[in-house]
């Protein structure tokens, strides 16, 4: 005999519904600055990342991840919305230009889409990491980014790449950045990977505050 839905507890309830997503989107500069031990850092820390983020599923929440390239002429969906736990990371090479202004309408689309990104989902995430200054208009899709719907309220880190990096390269990242939130700076490529477990820690506590969990200190993911 099956049970009465209507004797259904509320708790019976919620444990059926599908956990709710928390949308991580990494915008990742793979222009031609970034060739050599940058770029091959930075995919061995995507492939760490992925796998912490997995670790979080809990049946009120999941840690979904999308990545967004730049370099060359344009940005492109490198890795469509998906759980981290089903993400397999496919690594990226380095070559071209720095086309952030179009990273930046793409990411935009992407989280105004409800396909994309459901009406349930928690409050987004941006991750923007970059060595260089862009080479097309960022500031009016960052504009765009943050003046309307979801992708304003998001939590926006940064993350700066090498030694060399000019003023307006660290006037992009300090904009995109949520206001009091530092950039990270990775001045050294071994500091590459470093940085990435912080942007780790900085997502997961958000996650584990908005699903009622214990969230992580940060110190406490600045062991080597």
């Amino acid at each position: 005999m099956s049970a009465d839905p209507l004797s259904e507890t509320p708790m019976a309830a919620r444990q059926r519904r599908p956990p709710r997503p928390l949308p991580v989107f990494v915008l990742a500069d793979i222009s031609g600055s970034m060739h050599g031990e940058k770029i091959a850092v930075l995919n061995d820390s995507m492939r760490v990342m992925f796998s912490a983020f997995a670790a979080e599923d809990s049946p009120r929440g999941q840690i979904h991840v999308a990545v967004v390239t730049f370099g060359g002429d344009e940005a492109r969906l490198h890795m469509p919305l998906i759980p981290a736990s089903q993400a397999e990371w496919s690594e990226v090479v380095a070559g071209g230009r720095t086309p952030l202004g179009d990273a930046l309408d793409l990411t935009r689309r992407l989280i105004e889409d409800p396909e994309v990104v459901p009406e349930s989902a928690f409050t987004p995430a941006l991750v923007l990491v970059s060595d260089g200054a862009p080479t097309d208009d960022w500031e009016a899709p960052l504009d765009a980014l943050l003046s309307e719907g979801r992708a304003a309220k998001a939590v926006r880190l940064a993350m700066g790449i090498g030694s060399d990096r000019t003023p307006e390269a660290e006037h992009v990242l300090t904009t995109f950045a949520t206001p009091g939130w530092d950039v990270l700076r990775a001045d050294q490529v071994d500091e590459i990977a470093r940085s990435f477990r912080w942007v780790t820690a900085k997502v997961t506590s958000q996650f584990r505050q908005v699903t009622g969990r214990v969230a992580p200190r940060l110190q406490d993911l600045d062991a080597p």
